[in-house]
């Protein structure tokens, strides 16, 4: 569009001074036009294949064809004044400015082509730079939370066969509808949680599997319980994002001596869903609210999930119970 504005721009006077149409010259037109053909051919040229050929990588090549450029524009503007049928060349030799219109006017014109060109060239370079960043920081962001899933799941299987070994050696009738909570465990861990996301309700049965594996094993009876609210929805969620509360929660809550309790919760919020866990404190340790390697993974998953759309709360409090409340804003995804 540009261009063409510039092409119909020195005509527009005839639409405010028609007595002037009668000193319209077909050279001066062919002269205006054949400017214009070379400019906008050097700027597309410039911009589409020369800057992303040389800009960058081989500046000498492309700091000289952009003076070839320049020498051809001179070049053509004198070829205009030569043959001017109006004696144009004389009429500048004469004035002393053939310099000017030759060199300096063709220069100032063709370098404002170029930065122009240039400019809009590197502001397309910056937005693909700026996509590109952003698929491999999707591709970072994928291949750490791989990554995280890995770490979580051969600890929590860990776990459930020490809990089958248990109940193999106390020969526990339970052993075999414990196998088959087993085989449901590793077939969600190795078939269902491919994906980003799963249905919270697969996630849910997968924690009841887990949560009847561990009460199995409880040396005192107590109350264990999971309660799902009613009007929670069956949204799409990361996989394994809630079982490393449920490992801590029996890690810690149940001992040898005393009656344990252990609660979890699942609750719907506006935009989302809420997680509690609260269990009573049986085994102290100095590293309680500190999980190690497992709570760190569960943040960062966090963090790149659900980044400024969770809130994770820990705590312990005065009467000997800890809790962990997750809040996911789902609605958003």
């Amino acid at each position: 569009m540009i261009w063409i504005i510039l092409l119909f721009l020195p005509f527009i006077t005839y639409l405010y001074q028609p007595d002037k149409i009668a000193d319209f010259k077909i050279y001066s037109a062919l002269s205006h036009l054949g400017n214009i053909i070379f400019l906008a051919s050097s700027f597309y040229l410039h911009c589409y294949v020369v800057a992303p050929r040389y800009f960058f990588g081989r500046r000498k090549i492309f700091i000289a064809l952009i003076a070839f450029g320049f020498f051809a524009y001179v070049l053509l503007n004198y070829a205009i004044v030569y043959f001017n049928p109006d004696g144009e060349l004389a009429h500048l030799k004469k004035e002393n400015v053939l310099f000017v219109r030759l060199v300096i006017g063709p220069g100032i014109i063709y370098s404002l082509c170029m930065i122009t060109s240039s400019m809009i060239f590197l502001y397309d370079e910056q937005a693909r730079q700026k996509e590109l960043n952003k698929q491999i920081a999707l591709e970072k962001t994928t291949a750490e939370l791989t990554i995280l899933k890995l770490q979580i799941s051969p600890h929590f299987l860990f776990n459930t066969l020490n809990n089958i070994r248990w109940l193999i050696r106390k020969q526990s009738p339970d052993s075999e509808g414990t196998i088959v909570k087993l085989s449901e465990i590793l077939r969600y861990i190795l078939y269902e949680v491919d994906g980003p996301k799963v249905e919270l309700f697969k996630e849910i049965d997968h924690m009841r599997n887990f949560i009847a594996l561990q009460t199995l094993r409880l040396p005192i009876e107590g109350h264990v319980d999971l309660k799902i609210d009613r009007a929670v929805k069956n949204r799409m969620i990361p996989p394994l994002l809630f079982i490393h509360f449920v490992e801590n929660a029996f890690k810690y809550g149940v001992d040898s001596k005393n009656i344990p309790y252990i609660q979890f919760q699942f609750v719907d919020i506006p935009g989302g869903i809420a997680f509690k866990s609260v269990n009573k404190i049986l085994l102290y340790t100095e590293s309680r609210l500190n999980e190690g390697i497992g709570l760190t993974n569960v943040k960062r998953r966090l963090q790149l999930l659900y980044p400024n759309r969770h809130d994770l709360s820990i705590q312990r409090t005065t009467d000997g119970y800890f809790e962990v409340t997750l809040r996911l804003m789902t609605d958003e995804d």
